[in-house]
């Protein structure tokens, strides 16, 4: 079981944390082939560290030319390349990348085919069930049969984006004919979901994307359920992580904003630490308003 990759979210203090709390595996956040060809700067943070292990990068875009150029900047860091068919994000599939290859699956195809080619490196990519209708089956044929190494299924079309429920059957539909290994992703918020995925929809394997957000102990397979103290310890623990990484305690902090009242949802106070979320631009500023809207209130 390994954390998804997600834009924003799965940086390296994140990824960190994930692995210490007992992820497998873990990806990169999606990144752009024409950023990495234009060595963009930005993109220095995005990539594997040089501790990490266990590690795939992933790629968007949709020329097959372009990915073979990045991965060879790239490839030295990864253990694996992943190939994002899934991104619903209007920006990303008005480039023809992202969900939108699941309309053109020759592109896709020529993609996984041509990284084949060109790299040792193992091959997967991660899909939904189709764009408008659903095609999973179809699309997931040609990949395997393009030279993939893996198939991730997020179980909803580019048009649900997150809404409704992720259809798990498909993992189970695929399993039937497709002989390459199968993950599946979409509503994994706890053990009960890893393991109908593995035991009864008969995944693979499993990569957890937004129930990770905030709750790094999912990965501990176990039901554990952590106390306020726990949460307060392992929050600032990646608070920190992210302010030696980024080298800026503004900039982390800013960055922290939309992660920190993951860690307490449902919690009492949570609401008030949200509406004054923009206020917070230092660690201390983050125990302050931790302190007042959650420990205090907890001994009231």
């Amino acid at each position: 079981m390994g954390l998804a990759p997600m834009a924003d979210y799965t940086d390296y203090p994140f990824r960190k944390l994930c692995k210490k709390h007992g992820a497998q595996f873990v990806f990169t956040e999606m990144i752009s082939v024409d950023s990495i060809i234009q060595n963009n700067d930005k993109i220095i943070k995005m990539l594997p560290q040089k501790d990490e292990k266990n590690i795939g990068i992933q790629l968007f875009g949709n020329d097959p030319d372009k990915f073979c150029l990045a991965v060879q900047k790239i490839e030295h860091l990864a253990d694996w390349i992943d190939i994002n068919a899934a991104c619903p994000v209007n920006k990303v599939v008005k480039k023809g990348a992202g969900a939108a290859l699941l309309k053109n699956p020759k592109i896709l195809s020529k993609i996984v085919y041509s990284l084949k080619k060109y790299t040792t490196l193992p091959i997967g990519v991660k899909v939904r069930l189709g764009y408008k209708e659903i095609n999973i089956e179809e699309i997931s044929k040609i990949i395997q049969d393009s030279g993939a190494d893996y198939i991730i299924v997020h179980g909803r079309t580019r048009e649900q984006f997150y809404h409704g429920k992720a259809d798990r059957s498909y993992v189970k539909k695929l399993k039937e004919h497709i002989k390459i290994p199968i993950g599946a992703t979409g509503d994994v918020f706890s053990t009960e979901d890893i393991y109908d995925y593995l035991n009864n929809y008969k995944a693979d394997f499993v990569v957890v994307a937004r129930g990770a957000i905030g709750n790094p102990w999912i990965f501990r397979m176990d039901n554990y359920i952590p106390n306020l103290d726990e949460q307060i310890n392992v929050c600032l623990e990646h608070l920190r992580y992210m302010i030696e990484f980024y080298e800026s305690e503004t900039q982390a902090v800013k960055k922290f904003r939309k992660v920190l009242t993951k860690y307490f949802s449902g919690k009492k106070g949570v609401n008030e630490i949200r509406k004054n979320i923009s206020s917070i631009f230092s660690y201390n500023d983050v125990c302050e308003i931790i302190e007042k809207n959650l420990v205090l209130k907890d001994t009231n």
